[in-house]
């Protein structure tokens, strides 16, 4: 899903795998996949086009 945003908007995608470090895992661990922006949640759970384009324009 943001691959498909990224055609639209230029943002950098990284990737951070929340197993591997336990404070984040402790924090986001039922939510993932967890989406931030600007050190913002956007989403988590249930990750969709729209919500995320929406986010990133603004």
């Amino acid at each position: 899903m943001l691959k498909l945003v990224q055609e639209d908007v230029a943002f950098e995608i990284k990737e951070v795998n929340i197993e591997e470090d336990e404070a984040l895992h402790e924090k986001y661990m039922l939510m993932i996949p967890v989406v931030e922006f600007e050190d913002e949640i956007i989403q988590y759970g249930q990750v969709d086009y729209a919500t995320l384009l929406e986010a990133l324009l603004k």
